[in-house]
């Protein structure tokens, strides 16, 4: 299967789309993250997105606009999923358990 360089508009028949924003990883440890989870990278997307292929289920990263609370400002990763709803819902947890942060 070729990806796009861009995430799709709209699911497959039979797939789900989501987008989560991961604040405090960047999209080159969420790239390292989802390669671990058994994904490929298909090319490194020349627009500042990659699309990664896993086993039934496709992403797209990209670095998410920076969050500011004042002073403090926050960069991390957005990330398109498209595939059957339950792959990711068996992805979702493996991949959270990676980016949880500690609290400080």
């Amino acid at each position: 299967m070729t990806l796009s360089a861009e995430p799709p508009d709209a699911a497959l028949p039979g797939e789900v789309c989501v987008t989560h924003d991961y604040y405090g990883v960047p999209a080159w440890l969420m790239r390292d993250y989802l390669t671990d989870l058994g994904a490929r990278v298909q090319a490194e997307g020349a627009a500042d997105v990659t699309p990664l292929l896993g086993d039934g289920w496709r992403a797209w990263v990209r670095k998410a606009p920076v969050k500011r609370i004042g002073a403090l400002a926050v960069g991390g990763a957005t990330v398109t999923f498209a595939g059957p709803q339950a792959t990711l819902d068996e992805l979702f947890p493996k991949l959270h358990r990676k980016t949880w942060r500690g609290g400080g």
